[in-house]
């Protein structure tokens, strides 16, 4: 491989070579020694309960191995996320709920049983539509984030009856689904004889999946390792553990025998989390001159009845501009619907949408410059706690922005044969997450250095960032440093 070149500068990556040619291995590539296959069965029902699950047809198929069901599985221990409680009782929660999971010696055996596996059902009434006035919405304390559901500065209403510019808008966003290239899986290796499991799971992060699958199980977690060598994609739907590396498990203590569990692409909407629809209700009062007076936002979304997951839709609202009066307020609906959970830029990119969306509609009704009225709205402070940016270069970035394509001539819609063309801005923002971590840097005798952390690269190429800045913290030329990454024993 050629040197690689500084830090931030246009490279080669790190592992290309092992993807093109194929040497690569994901969670479903490990093929250890006696390797079964894992296919779960899927809940047909909206909501109700198991009352039969009938596995003779599947286990009389040849290569068939085991067929577990919510009345023999193996019993899990507590844990904070109850979407991972697999197989542990009958109920039917939502559609698409596991409630078997057939092991075989092969892919195709594993399906062929689980399409044998006959189940009987007690249904029982269902909702699974969300609109804005149902009975059901309240707000929650905390949403995603450990945010406030609600928070008020001054009197909104008054202001918002007081203000000579007003718009009252309604959004409703669909709800989005984060399905990587690489669907979820996992190949679980329990060893009996020495009390073991080694697991190589499609996940964000190999330590949250150990910390889990400990509890789980009752396993110390130092008799628990998690791999992540490359994942193909996640888009926050791997940022958890799922109940896919669950049943591997699971799988594995039955059989005795390493198994691999890939989940079916169409069973993924219902397993693996979603960005929830969400309906925003905002309000703008603004002076003629687009000084903003007031500000109500209030999002209403959907969650299971599984798990309560609230995302800080109406959270970027409190720090975007400088409004005197304001309420930000999130509201939540218990449906019998999949569990939503995270998607990039959670809860962020929903509410960016509407409030932009919003300021747009009050420049036009204010006659003002979309780029002039959020200008002319800029905090000095952040506005929910009256703190002092560490950074905040907003302003600037609307003005470049605007001054490389000619945003001011741009501005007057034209028409291109039948397209009618024209230019638009929003901003956004998204907090910043950090958190101790640590690294292992060895130095080689031939001079070069070999570096461990148990970070994971989705794809986006942090091997080579990571190789780049150990070169640059090391003094080093690039193409001296080694890396491993991508497991609990790092």
């Amino acid at each position: 491989m050629p040197p690689h070149p500084a830090l931030g500068t246009p490279t080669v990556r790190a592992e290309g070579p092992e993807k093109v040619t194929g040497a690569a291995r994901y969670a479903a590539d490990h093929s250890p020694p006696g390797r079964a296959h894992a296919w779960p069965v899927p809940a047909t029902i909206p909501r109700g309960h198991v009352t039969v699950v009938d596995t003779a047809a599947a286990l009389a198929l040849p290569g068939v191995l085991a067929v577990l069901t919510p009345f023999d599985a193996p019993r899990l221990g507590p844990w904070d996320d109850p979407t991972l409680h697999v197989l542990q009782d009958p109920a039917v929660p939502h559609r698409g709920w596991y409630v078997a999971l057939a092991v075989a010696d092969t892919p195709e055996g594993a399906r062929a049983a689980a399409e044998a596996v006959r189940i009987e059902y007690a249904t029982e009434p269902h909702d699974s539509v969300l609109y804005e006035d149902h009975p059901d919405a309240h707000t929650p304390e905390l949403v995603n984030g450990g945010y406030p559901a609600l928070r008020e500065h001054g009197d909104p209403d008054a202001a918002l009856a007081a203000a000579p510019v007003r718009i009252d808008c309604a959004y409703t966003v669909p709800p989005l689904h984060n399905h990587p290239m690489e669907p979820h899986a996992a190949t679980a290796v329990w060893d009996a004889g020495r009390g073991r499991l080694t697991v190589h799971d499609s996940s964000q992060g190999t330590g949250l999946v150990r910390k889990a699958l400990s509890a789980l199980f009752g396993l110390p977690e130092e008799h628990v390792e998690v791999h992540a060598e490359h994942v193909g994609g996640g888009f926050g739907s791997k940022g958890t553990p799922r109940p896919h590396v669950v049943l591997a498990v699971m799988a594995s203590l039955r059989t005795g025998r390493p198994v691999t569990l890939a989940l079916p692409r169409r069973h993924l909407p219902a397993t693996v989390g979603h960005r929830a629809p969400s309906l925003h209700r905002i309000a703008l009062g603004a002076r003629p001159d687009g000084t903003l007076t007031a500000l109500t936002h209030t999002v209403t979304g959907h969650t299971s009845r599984v798990r309560e997951f609230v995302e800080q839709s109406a959270v970027p609202a409190r720090i975007m501009y400088a409004v005197p009066a304001i309420r930000t307020r999130h509201r939540v609906v218990p449906l019998d619907v999949p569990t939503p959970s995270w998607m990039r830029a959670p809860g962020e990119t929903p509410g960016m949408y509407a409030l932009e969306s919003a300021m747009d509609e009050l420049a036009d009704a204010l006659g003002m410059d979309p780029i002039e009225l959020r200008v002319r709205n800029e905090p000095a402070v952040e506005p929910d706690s009256g703190l002092p940016f560490s950074s905040r270069r907003l302003v600037a970035c609307l003005r470049e922005g605007a001054d490389r394509f000619g945003w001011s001539a741009l501005r007057t819609p034209r028409r291109d044969g039948p397209l009618l063309c024209g230019v638009g801005v929003a901003a956004a923002t998204y907090p910043v997450w950090i958190a101790p971590s640590t690294a292992r840097v060895r130095a080689l005798p031939g001079g070069g250095h070999h570096v461990e952390l148990n970070a994971t690269d989705l794809g986006t190429g942090a091997r080579t960032v990571l190789i780049q800045v150990a070169a640059d913290a090391l003094g080093v030329p690039a193409d001296s440093v080694t890396i491993a990454i991508g497991s609990t024993g790092l």
